[in-house]
């Protein structure tokens, strides 16, 4: 069986492991644009920052590839699938296949604002985007879009020495993933590390000649000599489109439970698949290194012939704010519709902890300083746990103190 995969992230490299441990047959060709072997994309802000050297992103050598019997096609790009002939193109060559896996992954959603292509100007998503900022020399950043990418990004370029300043469109940080209260808990930590912090305002244009000077939003002018847009991520898609792929009213690869798409012999997997949520019971783009991983092991699994259903995505996020743990799991209240809203808080000097309820149901969580509720809740959101039941086996009111009693309640979560 030949065997190609599109991408060299953390979903396909999880091909390749599920593969291999099925199949020590198969031939496998690993193609992707990037020059570097597999390194991960979690650690980058930690190089950004100066708490790792580079050395540490990397998870893989050339030569761990070719003990496990893979080739691998760096800097490279698949130009064209050809489903009818199973052929891939690249810039002059093309490669076989009987099963092809794309993983193409996500890229940097670069909004339309007038002077993006001025120096100075970078996206954050790569090694290499890391590199060039750290190569570029800048005194005043401003970081636009405060997610998670932003926050990180904002973090690491302070601990080097940067003013930043952090602008988001919407009325506070982490919008689409922690609500009101808990966010302006985040955005004092960040002040009072230096990050100046600004809600509520529009970027419009970016200023300078040929390099960048400043920023103008809805309010007002900021001085900057680089700007890092942090406004989100979009599924790389285009290549499996023009193959004929069915996208998802996201706009991913969509796929059915075991990582196939409607292309015969071709699977998606990682931030370019569009997959079931089961909080929101509703398919998501949630593109995060665990979900990528499981996707991917998935995808591997059934294309050696062994049966297995992906259980779905949820949304998991951990991000660190100057040593300060940030974890969400499931929907804010801000993204519930409808009535029958409950919130269960707990808000103590060194910790801040909320559990959403809907209709009964656990939803969402979220918590600042002590995260180590989160694995407990973690299937209780993804089963949309009875609030009721738990709170009958552990005989209390208390949902944020579940941790000790997870023996108790797991038959209630699986």
């Amino acid at each position: 069986m030949q065997v190609v995969i599109i991408g060299n992230g953390v979903a396909g490299n999880s091909v390749c492991s599920a593969i291999r441990e099925v199949n020590q047959r198969a031939r496998i060709t690993l193609v992707s644009e990037e020059l570097y072997p597999a390194y991960s994309a979690c650690v980058l802000g930690e190089y950004l920052g100066g708490e790792i050297q580079r050395g540490r992103v990397f998870l893989k050598r050339i030569k761990d590839y070719r003990q496990q019997g893979i080739r691998i096609l760096l800097g490279r790009r698949a130009i064209k699938i050809d489903v009818k002939n199973r052929k891939v193109y690249l810039e002059k060559k093309k490669i076989l296949y009987d099963r092809l896996i794309v993983a193409s992954g996500a890229e940097s959603l670069i909004p339309a604002v007038d002077g993006t292509t001025r120096e100075g100007v970078f996206s954050f998503k790569s090694l290499r985007d890391a590199d060039r900022i750290l190569a570029y020399r800048a005194r005043r950043v401003v970081v636009v879009g405060s997610g998670p990418i932003g926050v990180e990004v904002s973090c690491a370029l302070r601990r080097r020495n940067r003013e930043v300043y952090l602008v988001e469109l919407l009325d506070w940080v982490l919008p689409q993933v922690l609500d009101q209260k808990p966010a302006l808990r985040v955005q004092r930590i960040l002040e009072g590390h230096g990050i100046k912090v600004v809600t509520g305002e529009k970027v419009e244009k970016i200023r300078g000649n040929h390099r960048v000077r400043g920023i103008l939003t809805n309010k007002r002018e900021i001085k900057c000599e680089m700007v890092v847009m942090a406004g989100g991520m979009r599924p790389r898609v285009s290549l499996a489109r023009k193959a004929g792929a069915e996208l998802g009213e996201l706009g991913g690869i969509k796929v059915n439970g075991r990582m196939q798409t409607n292309l015969p012999g071709v699977y998606a997997c990682g931030d370019c698949a569009e997959t079931p949520d089961p909080v929101s019971g509703e398919t998501a783009l949630i593109m995060l290194w665990h979900n990528a991983r499981r996707q991917g092991m998935v995808a591997g699994y059934n294309c050696a012939g062994v049966r297995k259903e992906y259980p779905g995505s949820t949304n998991v996020v951990n991000v660190n704010v100057f040593e300060v743990p940030v974890f969400s799991i499931g929907s804010p209240v801000s993204a519930l519709a409808g009535g029958g809203i409950e919130v269960i808080e707990k808000d103590r000097p060194h910790y801040y902890g909320r559990v959403v309820v809907a209709d009964g149901k656990i939803r969402g969580a979220q918590f600042i300083g002590e995260t180590e509720d989160m694995g407990v809740l973690l299937p209780a959101v993804r089963k949309r746990c009875s609030l009721e039941n738990v709170k009958k086996i552990v005989d209390s009111p208390e949902l944020l103190s579940l941790a000790p009693w997870y023996h108790k309640i797991k038959k209630y979560l699986t």
